[in-house]
């Protein structure tokens, strides 16, 4: 198999490092990535390595991840302002918070360029490291840097459209659930079937008129039967009249009744 022309590899410091983390149940903290030039051209970087050759850039680590098809390797990313450039890059270096670069990057050849030369963007540098035991990073998001790449938001579109599809549908059930359970709803003037609520407000509505209109509903009574002018006080006459006459009225039905 032909050699990589560019890799990321840990330094002595960097296996040391891990390794401790891993005996101890510790972290390493990777905090800050260095950019270089490699001193005005490329080469190959050693285990030895303390320092990059020439920095021409530093900053702090924006994002770090184990990757989710290949559970060994750490995924480091950082972005590189528009604001900034005017340089090459051709080596990156990782440190951790004790300030030792853990690991050393053989980078492509990259152009940074700034506003002046007509060209602003954001550059992300991605770093891949293989390590055994990735529980031994410490794995942490700068919650105000966002890195998304085209696969990120091919995924998230999808994810959304997916979302509003079985929304739309949940609605459409529950609608159709509700008004076989609301019935005949044609008599109310709630057009929305699907608030029960005021549905339910209006036929309660109804019932109270129903109530207060048979109090103060007025009758006509012409041959001045009644002391009351309303519904419910004639009906209540009515009734006292039968209870006072209850034994009167009976013995006029029996006495009108023809023996058998």
């Amino acid at each position: 198999m032909a050699e990589q022309k560019y890799y990321t590899l840990l330094t002595k410091v960097g296996k040391a490092s891990i390794a401790n983390a891993t005996a101890l149940g510790s972290k390493v903290d990777l905090v800050k990535l260095q950019l270089g030039d490699g001193a005005g051209a490329e080469y190959n970087p050693t285990e030895e390595q303390t320092t990059l050759k020439k920095v021409v850039w530093e900053g702090s680590v924006n994002n770090v991840k184990v990757d989710e098809e290949n559970p060994n390797w750490i995924v480091i990313e950082t972005v590189i302002p528009g604001s900034v450039g005017g340089f090459m890059i051709r080596e990156v270096g990782i440190f951790d918070s004790l300030n030792q670069l853990i690991a050393v990057s053989k980078y492509p050849e990259t152009y940074k360029p700034t506003s002046d030369s007509g060209s602003v963007k954001d550059l992300v540098i991605k770093i891949i490291l293989v390590v055994s035991n990735t529980s031994s990073v410490n794995l942490k998001v700068d919650p105000t840097v966002i890195l998304a790449t085209l696969k990120d938001i091919q995924e998230l579109d999808t994810k959304i459209d997916t979302t509003k599809t079985e929304l739309t549908s949940n609605i459409e059930t529950t609608k159709t659930e509700l008004n076989g359970k609301i019935g005949d709803t044609t008599l109310l003037e709630t057009t929305d079937k699907t608030n029960i609520v005021s549905a339910i407000n209006e036929v309660k509505t109804s019932v109270d008129s129903i109530e207060t209109t048979a109090e103060k509903t007025t009758i006509k009574d012409t041959d001045n039967l009644f002391e009351s002018d309303n519904v419910e006080g004639a009906l209540k006459e009515v009734m006292q009249e039968v209870k006072g006459n209850k034994a009167s009225i009976i013995s006029s039905i029996n006495s009108n009744l023809i023996p058998m």
